[in-house]
């Protein structure tokens, strides 16, 4: 997490766990590398490989810290993460989000980078009782639709050990950090409702305590848009996430497109979506009920000595005849995290491929197109434009290494290399990013900065090239520009 800022950090490093809620939201990277490193630690128990994240889970593992012997660098992720715990315990608080760019970055990972030239965002949230509450407005220069939105809007109720909510949520779901197969945060959030299950307890039953902690995530909602296809499509995701031994999370995804205007929608079309025995949902025609994708992703971290070790898959495939499912899109890394010396300050280390052309399980045959796009809903698995998964779209290789440090003040900084390949099949149906093929370098360096007036992220990228420019090598160069307030 990025400090709060040096005031606040003075009043509340040592703070206890808040009651905050209702959960870490997904985009900050620091956030992220903090859970991780005290879930190798066996501090956060239970899958963290779902964002967002709920705060009673991680709120657990630092009341497990408290008064324990720890590693300076593990310290520092516990004392940031207590600070912004104390924040968000807060009846009210408040946010402004403001960046600017000259060209957004053509791979959006898991961090919050600008969607356009210009993203700024006002934010007020509140506990009223039980009900979480958050309501405001933002503006972005170009994008598709209106400038302005709405997309702070959420409202959230706990329900024993769940979480009902509606409204614009950004959703992270797998293990990778530069890219997501089935739902990133590359798309705009649509309008949504969902629940969420709160505290990864296990089941205390036979044979389902084997499970381990597991947590349900359900949502579903209607992509608000004009398309090609058919207008305002439904989409839904369903991720059930468990750990059967510590240190090893299994997530068994789906995603449904389905609806829209001019298009059944009835229980019996939903039934068969979901269901999806035999040819119920693979009937090769139009009556069949719509886009589906389904998969898994198996995750593994654990510490050696002060350096927490994770390995990662996710691997998520169109759905095909009866209950089987061949034609997967794949991504593999990992993940180092260590101290650098005995101030607090760490390190982290990544890796990372993934490849949204399709291939059959155990053989060579590739499938193009057929990750996220569908002879129903040929538009794609997308919302203005975007994919909700890979922000390369479909038929698109990725490889990713980064390393970033934080320092004793928690200043951080990174540096990322890319090879991207987008649109390999060169196929002017299977890409909404680019026509044409381009495989390019791409290079970025950054910085976040905690001060008294609020968190400064600056970053500079390079690519050589970018899409949809046949025939050249069409460099660019950018900067982009951050501030963050919350008070």
């Amino acid at each position: 997490m990025k400090s709060l800022g040096i005031a606040a950090a003075a009043v509340l490093l040592s703070a206890m766990p808040a009651a905050a809620g209702p959960w870490l939201e997904a985009g900050d990277r620091q956030v992220r590398s903090d859970v991780e490193l005290l879930k190798a630690a066996g501090l956060i128990r239970g899958p963290v490989n779902a964002w967002p994240l709920p705060w009673a889970q991680v709120a657990e593992g630092l009341e497990r810290a408290e008064g324990q012997a720890l590693p300076p660098h593990l310290g520092a992720a516990v004392r940031r993460l207590n600070i912004l715990s104390a924040r968000d315990g807060q009846k009210s608080r408040y946010e402004i989000r403001a960046r600017a760019t000259n060209r957004p970055s053509v791979v959006r990972d898991f961090g919050d980078t600008a969607r356009e030239d210009g993203d700024v965002t006002v934010r007020a949230e509140h506990e009223l009782g039980g009900l979480y509450v958050s309501y405001g407005v933002g503006w972005r220069e170009g994008q598709q639709g209106r400038d302005f939105h709405f997309e702070p809007a959420t409202l959230a109720l706990p329900v024993g050990n769940w979480a009902l909510y509606g409204g614009y949520v950004d959703t992270w779901w797998g293990p990778g950090h530069d890219s997501a197969l089935l739902f990133s945060t590359n798309a705009r959030p649509i309008p949504r409702v969902g629940i969420k299950r709160l505290v990864p307890e296990p089941i205390d039953f036979p044979v389902l305590r084997w499970f381990g902690p597991w947590r349900l995530d359900i949502f579903a909602g209607i992509a608000t848009e004009t398309r090609l296809d058919y207008n305002n499509p439904a989409i839904a995701g369903m991720r059930l996430s468990f750990e059967p031994v510590p240190g090893l999370e299994i997530g068994l995804n789906r995603g449904l497109q389905l609806c829209g205007s001019n298009r059944p929608c009835g229980l019996r079309t939903i039934f068969d979506a979901v269901i999806g025995i035999g040819d119920a949902d693979n009937t090769g025609t139009l009556d069949e009920p719509g886009n589906q994708i389904a998969g898994f992703d198996i995750s593994y971290t654990r510490m050696i000595g002060n350096v927490a070790v994770q390995g990662y898959t996710e691997w998520e495939a169109e759905d095909e005849d009866n209950l089987l499912i061949e034609q997967f899109s794949r991504l593999a890394g990992f993940t180092l995290s260590g101290p650098l010396g005995d101030n607090g300050a760490s390190w982290t280390l990544l890796g990372e491929w993934s490849d949204t052309l399709a291939v059959k399980l155990g053989g060579g045959r590739t499938y193009p197109g057929s990750m996220y796009h569908n002879f129903i809903y040929f538009d794609g698995f997308t919302y203005r434009d975007r994919a909700l998964g890979h922000s390369l779209d479909g038929d698109s290789e990725l490889w990713t290494a980064g390393l970033s440090v934080t320092d004793e003040k928690n200043r951080r900084f990174y540096g990322t290399y890319r090879r991207v390949d987008i649109n390999k099949t060169n196929n002017l149906r299977n890409n909404n990013l680019s026509l044409t093929r381009e495989t390019y370098n791409a290079f970025e360096v950054g910085t976040e900065l905690p001060t008294a007036f609020g968190d400064i992220s600056l970053e500079a990228r390079y690519d050589t090239d970018a899409p949809g420019t046949p025939g050249t090598s069409d460099a660019k160069t950018a900067i982009e520009i951050g501030w963050r307030t919350r008070f």
